[in-house]
């Protein structure tokens, strides 16, 4: 009995076994494997040294104040556009006036005195040379005439101050710009030297940034100093405008971090640029043009100038193949290519990563 149903086992199961291979003899192959692709163009590429720093004022003068006085009145307003030796603020100049009557009443009075002096010098010089006075009195003489026209020079020299003073009552704007900060209020009292405003330049803008001396060696600094250079600046602020500039300047000495300021100054006249935002700039400082390149995104390998590399190639039958290129110069965006692709092949850019050579896929805008 055991014996007849092995054997009836092994009929079903020869059975079975050739309608199982047909089914999967006709098993529907995999759908295509969605990816977007490039093309490989030609055009021309740029390497770049990227920095990145704050934006500074070309021009950041603090006014101060040359006497000490008391605000009578402050003549413009916060952010207001001055030109140059326009009025910003007056002091109270009375005590000052009063200093001015002063000085000059001792100068009239010492310059009277000197002029009796000098003629009674004069007298006493006339009768030392007949012999009628000793040298003794006639030492007096002139030993009064010079302390009266030392006095007078001192005297001179405090009117001249005093005036000094007076004109500096008034203060005006050494530079055009804007009021960007105002230290004081009216009524306020003033020592000289204290801080009255901050004018500042807002018709150009610069990007101050470090650079390290293999950075700057990249660089052609001779022509930067000669010329500039061309860069452009992207500003967090603005993160969709790229503004044009023109790196103009490289600190000759390392600061204490060994790192060398360079600066790209650009065109504010419409002042959307602010002192202390955020930009990024990018400077040229190697080109080659007409070149076969491709994005960096579609490498498969790790990005090495002047190496081999690996790339997925799709055919006209849309199958990706795995081939083998040879780099050139890359920068942040581009690689060139110097062997292994012509101008129109079409590579696999997104979905790389789940291919295998040979495979279909389905080329799309976007996923």
């Amino acid at each position: 009995m055991r014996i007849h149903l092995t054997i009836f086992l092994l009929i079903m199961l020869l059975l079975v076994l050739p309608g199982c291979s047909k089914k999967e003899a006709h098993k529907p192959p995999p759908p295509p494997i969605k990816v977007t692709t490039e093309t490989v163009v030609r055009g021309d590429m740029a390497k770049n040294l990227h920095v990145s720093g704050p934006l500074r004022f070309i021009a950041n003068t603090t006014v101060s104040a040359e006497v000490s006085a008391q605000v009578n009145s402050i003549e413009v307003a916060d952010g207001q556009a001055v030109k140059q030796e326009q009025l910003l603020l007056v002091f109270d100049d009375v005590k000052i006036r009063e200093i001015v009557n002063e000085a000059e009443y001792a100068l009239r009075r010492d310059q009277a005195l000197l002029r009796f002096g000098k003629a009674d010098y004069e007298k006493n010089l006339t009768l030392l040379k007949s012999g009628s006075v000793s040298q003794t009195v006639f030492d007096q003489k002139l030993s009064v005439y010079e302390n009266l026209v030392a006095r007078v020079q001192m005297d001179e020299a405090a009117l001249a101050k005093a005036q000094e003073d007076l004109k500096d009552c008034r203060v005006k704007a050494p530079i055009p710009g804007r009021i960007s900060k105002r230290y004081i209020e009216k009524g306020d009292w003033v020592t000289s030297g204290g801080k009255l405003f901050r004018i500042s330049d807002f018709r150009q803008i610069y990007l101050e940034a470090h650079v390290s001396d293999l950075d700057l060696a990249k660089l052609d600094v001779r022509k930067i100093l000669k010329q500039g250079v061309e860069a452009t600046v992207v500003v967090d602020s603005y993160p969709s405008e790229t503004f044009t500039g023109k790196l103009t300047y490289v600190e000759p000495v390392a600061g204490q971090t060994r790192l060398f300021e360079i600066r790209i100054y650009m065109d504010n006249r419409e002042m959307r640029l602010l002192e202390g935002m955020h930009g990024r700039g990018r400077i040229a400082f190697d080109r080659v043009r007409n070149k076969l390149k491709i994005p960096l995104t579609t490498l498969l390998d790790e990005i090495r100038e002047n190496y081999r590399n690996t790339v997925f190639v799709v055919d006209n039958d849309n199958r990706a193949h795995v081939k083998k290129i040879q780099l050139g110069m890359t920068n942040r965006q581009y690689a060139e290519v110097t062997d292994g692709l012509k101008e129109g092949d079409m590579l696999v850019q997104r979905g790389k990563e789940v291919l295998t050579s040979g495979l279909l896929v389905e080329p799309v805008e976007s996923f």
